[in-house]
């Protein structure tokens, strides 16, 4: 009886770890999917803001035609492959548009053009929306990298060759976190 009981109890052990084993492996699967998907909306973000940066530089030049420093900086690469080439085409973007924000202020006709007020107001939208893609591509990250880490689903994930994957990070932070050198002046 114990024999017959024991042959009934290993095929059912061994077909329910066989279906964890698949259901972890597909969900991995998914999530990568899932990272990707959201890294391509990331990539659109990118590009609109990217346009539009092409487009305040057009309105620039029409103000400042010997500033050709600020404009020959201007990266061309709109997305990246992996996160450190997301994170670097975000921090070249940026830079570019405080370089433009600060001809701006050399320039107060420019500043004051209908036409550069519209495109800052379009360069703010396109910021939150990046952000909002920036955190959407994180969270998913965040997701996958839980369950990399989490027994047992840490053991399908090494046996896939898993590792933890890297997050979109925010330049300056700390920087951001410190009041010290707010200009209080009114």
């Amino acid at each position: 009886m114990k024999k017959i009981t024991l042959l009934l109890i290993l095929p059912f052990l061994f077909i329910l770890v066989l279906s964890f084993l698949i259901k972890t492996s597909n969900k991995f699967n998914r999530y990568g999917i899932i990272i990707e998907e959201s890294k391509r909306n990331l990539d659109v973000a990118l590009a609109k803001r990217y346009d539009t940066i092409c487009e305040m530089i057009k309105v620039c030049k029409s103000y400042a035609r010997h500033e050709k420093s600020i404009f020959s900086e201007v990266t061309m690469a709109r997305s990246g492959s992996n996160i450190k080439d997301l994170n670097k085409t975000i921090n070249n973007q940026d830079k570019t548009i405080e370089k433009i924000f600060a001809l701006a202020e050399a320039y107060p006709e420019l500043k004051s053009s209908e036409e550069f007020l519209n495109l800052q107001d379009q360069i703010d939208d396109e910021n939150e929306q990046l952000a909002a893609a920036k955190r959407i591509v994180n969270n998913n990250i965040s997701k996958l990298n839980q369950d990399i880490v989490t027994f047992p689903k840490s053991i399908v994930a090494s046996m896939k060759g898993l590792r933890k994957a890297d997050f979109l990070n925010e330049e300056n932070i700390e920087r951001k976190k410190s009041l010290e050198d707010f200009d209080y002046e009114v």
